[in-house]
C-alpha cells in the first residue's frame, strides 16, 4: 500500500513538474493584424502584434512590441506596465500612462501628448519625430533623422537630445531638468 501510494505521489509530482516550464514560457501574448486592449481589460504578460495597430485602453502588465505595419496608441485610459517599442512604419502615441521605456525604431514619430506620463525614456532611432507635451521622468533623444520638440507644457526630468541632422525645438516655459543639446548638424531652435 505504501508504495503504489508513493508511485502515485511521484506520478502527480513529475506531471506538475512537467507542466511547470510550459506555464513559464506562457508569457507573451502575439498577435497578427490590429488589436484593441479594451478599457477594464488586464493582460498579465507582454504583448506583441505584428502588421496592426495596438489599441490601448485598458491595462498591459508587461511590455508591448508592435512590429511592421501599424501604430500603438496607449490612450487615455490605457497603461503599459512595462515597455513600448515599435519597430515598423507606424507611431507611438501616448495619452495614457507607460511606466517602463518608449521607442521607435522605423519611420514613425513618439508622441507624449499633455496628459501622457512615461516613466522611462524616449527614444526614437530612424527617420521619425519626438514630439513631448506631457511628462517623462527619463531622458528624451532623437537619433536619426528627425526632429526633437520640446513644447511649453512638457516636463521632462531627465536630459534632451538630437544626435544626427534634425533640429531641436525647445519652446518658452518647458520644464527641463536635465541638459539639452543637439549634437548633430541640426540647430537648437528656442520659440
Amino acid at each position: 500500500m505504501k508504495i503504489a501510494r508513493t508511485l502515485a505521489i511521484a506520478s502527480v509530482s513529475g506531471l506538475l513538474l512537467a507542466a511547470v516550464p510550459a506555464a513559464a514560457q506562457a508569457d507573451e501574448i502575439r498577435r497578427t493584424g490590429s488589436y484593441t486592449v479594451r478599457a477594464g481589460q488586464t493582460i498579465e504578460d507582454d504583448l506583441v502584434v505584428r502588421g496592426g495597430t495596438v489599441r490601448i485602453y485598458g491595462t498591459v502588465e508587461g511590455n508591448v512590441r508592435q512590429i511592421g505595419k501599424g501604430s500603438v496608441i496607449v490612450q487615455s485610459s490605457g497603461k503599459v506596465d512595462g515597455n513600448v517599442s515599435e519597430s515598423g512604419s507606424g507611431h507611438v502615441r501616448v495619452y495614457g500612462e507607460v511606466d517602463g521605456n518608449v521607442s521607435e525604431k522605423g519611420s514613425g514619430h513618439v508622441r507624449v501628448f499633455r496628459n501622457g506620463e512615461v516613466d522611462g525614456n524616449v527614444t526614437e532611432r530612424n527617420k521619425g519625430t519626438v514630439y513631448v507635451r506631457g511628462t517623462v521622468d527619463g531622458n528624451v533623444s532623437e537619433n536619426g533623422a528627425g526632429h526633437v520638440y520640446v513644447y511649453r507644457t512638457a516636463e521632462i526630468d531627465g536630459n534632451v537630445y538630437e544626435r544626427k541632422a534634425g533640429n531641436l525645438y525647445f519652446y518658452r516655459g518647458a520644464d527641463v531638468d536635465g541638459n539639452i543639446k543637439e549634437s548633430g548638424a541640426g540647430k537648437r531652435i528656442n520659440r
